[in-house]
């Protein structure tokens, strides 16, 4: 039979079931599960912690779990004196792993901690779901499909909300996997359970798909209708108990209390026009194609597969939840990896169904595939390590110092070791793996899992230089010559928290009461444009220092200073 070979497998002993491939037929379809478990940790912990907040949602996300452990309320979280218009589930279990976690890590590291718990969460959960939706032996591929999608790998490492959205949509599907035809069961529970962790982490639009899918059980299956209606009605008392909580007893004195409060239920502020909806979706198929590899094609071809029995409900509880999803994310959202996991699991729970189902060839060519392509980009990764540290070849090296002007860091021995040691890993694990139609799923995760620890091992030090405000902070503090806060004027939230952390000043908008009684005003402006006019009460600060991240130009911040007789009395 050629490479290529398209032909159907021979059926087994069995209609449907799962074909081997190894050669002794006792050859277990996996690799062990202590080898699992080691890659699992490779992947995950490395980028996790040993590195500064960056820029972007890592830094911004981490500034409001910053002031949960510093005294702020728990009940409407705060950022930098004003109430914060996100839902608050993420930031109140990030913060509660954190807190033993900061006696021994640094503040930032701890606080991404927490997302070991909702990976583990929503792995547990899916897994859980498939075994019921597809079957016990199917259900094993599941974390490799899972944890070696990109978009969930690199989203993992930074501290991002989206993460107890993707965990809210695991538990509901193991929810709605287990509803039985009794009036309450325990998959009404788990489907509540996931609703409500979904609107309490992300607001009542991004739990619409969910809704809509128990509506329409609710309809469509007579028998499932008591239990449908208990998931439905005790998911929205779960998920709405916040917003109740916090409009009843919260302070409505602080600053935007009322808008945050609206805007973190509903967050979508304006709904994309009819016209720009093609792009959109063209973005959010680009975005799919690589965060979600190899998932999307293997459920496609599930689709294909169960086309005969395409009404049954292990297909049409994820593909709905998908199809809705999508619909709400190409109207209202940008297309970012994090926005992909919502995507990820339904996708997830139709491709783990046809994993040990896939045809010959393409699961050989699935596996040529990655073994090619992993193998060409750890060679990359540690050309790009030598180009930086002896400047070879001297094409790569000008690229590496265009990019970050001014990175050096001293050449050790224990980074490239380490790197050396998976790099000979992922070689015995491509010889070892035993032939099977998982084997491709196996490389890819393992290749997944090589990569990055790789990026990490040895290029971590020149991306925390261009993606942190380290530099940027160790510059302004050499002007700070006395105590109290620093305000900010059109400064953007990711910068604010970093550097407020590292700086341990407060920074308030220079709009608030707060930033009134500052002595200090920090301003951004982009870089090809001139100084911008200072905001009121601030016209006759002098100007301190001026400067930029290293590596970007794009952005400018500059330093001012009033006298304190200029200062306004804190109301």
């Amino acid at each position: 039979m050629s490479f290529l070979d398209l032909r159907p497998t021979p059926p087994s002993a069995q209609p449907d079931a799962p074909v081997r491939w190894s050669t002794y037929s006792r050859q277990p379809l996996l690799m062990s599960w202590p080898v699992t478990l080691c890659l699992i940790f490779v992947l995950l912990i490395p980028g996790l912690i040993g590195r500064e907040p960056w820029r972007g949602d890592d830094a911004e996300q981490f500034g409001v779990i910053a002031q949960l452990l510093q005294g702020g309320s728990w009940l409407t979280p705060f950022f930098q004196q004003e109430s914060w218009d996100q839902s608050p589930l993420y930031y109140w279990v990030n913060a509660l792993i954190a807190w033993p976690f900061s006696l021994f890590l640094g503040l930032p590291d701890a606080a991404r901690i927490g997302n070991l718990f909702w990976i583990g969460l929503s792995l547990y959960a899916l897994y859980e779901a498939a075994k019921t939706f597809c079957s016990a032996e199917d259900a094993h591929v599941l974390p490799f499909l899972m944890l070696g999608a990109p978009g969930l790998m690199l989203t993992a490492h930074e501290t991002q909300p989206d993460l107890a959205i993707m965990a809210g949509y695991a538990v509901f599907f193991w929810g709605s996997s287990r509803i039985c035809f009794e009036k309450v069961s325990p998959g009404s529970l788990l489907t509540a359970l996931g609703l409500g962790i979904t609107i309490l982490a992300g607001g009542l639009p991004i739990g619409l798909p969910l809704i809509a899918t128990l509506l329409g059980l609710f309809l469509l299956k007579p028998r499932l209708r008591i239990n449908t209606l208990v998931g439905l009605l005790l998911g929205l008392l779960l998920g709405l108990s916040w917003f109740i909580h916090a409009a009843a007893f919260g302070d409505p004195g602080t600053a935007n209390f009322a808008d945050a409060l609206f805007k973190a239920v509903w967050p979508i502020s304006a709904v994309r026009d009819v016209p720009d909806i093609p792009t959109a979706l063209l973005n959010f198929i680009k975005l799919i194609a690589w965060t979600s590899w190899p998932t999307w094609p293997i459920a496609a071809w599930t689709i294909w597969r169960r086309r005969l029995t395409f009404w049954h409900r292990q297909n049409l509880i994820p593909l709905g939840v998908l199809l809705f999803a999508l619909i709400l994310e190409v109207t209202t959202a940008s297309a970012r990896p994090s926005k992909s996991l919502v995507l990820l699991m339904p996708m997830l729970l139709l491709a783990t169904a046809s994993v040990t189902h896939l045809r010959r060839g393409a699961a050989n060519l699935l596996d040529a595939f990655t073994l090619t392509l992993f193998t060409l980009t750890a060679g990359f990764v540690w050309l790009g390590w030598i180009a930086m540290h002896f400047g070879w070849p001297a094409a790569l090296a000008q690229t590496v110092t265009r990019l970050e002007p001014g990175f050096s860091t001293p050449l050790t021995l224990v980074a490239p070791a380490i790197a050396f040691l998976l790099t000979i890993g992922w070689f015995v694990l491509m010889r070892n793996i035993p032939r099977s139609p998982v084997r491709g799923i196996q490389h890819w995760f393992t290749g997944v899992t090589l990569t990055w620890a790789l990026a990490v091992a040895l290029w971590l030090p020149w991306l925390d230089h261009g993606m942190s405000f380290t530099r940027l902070g160790t510059q302004i503090a050499r002007q700070l010559d006395n105590p109290g806060c620093v305000a900010t004027y059109k400064v953007a939230d990711d910068a604010r928290s970093a550097l407020s952390y590292q700086l341990q000043r407060a920074m308030p908008r220079s709009s608030l009461n707060a930033g009134k009684a500052c002595t200090w005003l920090l301003v951004e402006t982009p870089g090809h444009q001139p100084e911008t006019r200072l905001p009121n009460a601030w016209e006759s600060a002098s100007k301190v220092w001026s400067g930029h991240r290293r590596g970007n130009r794009a952005e400018r911040y500059t330093l001012y200073r009033r006298a304190v007789s200029a200062t306004p009395d804190q109301p």
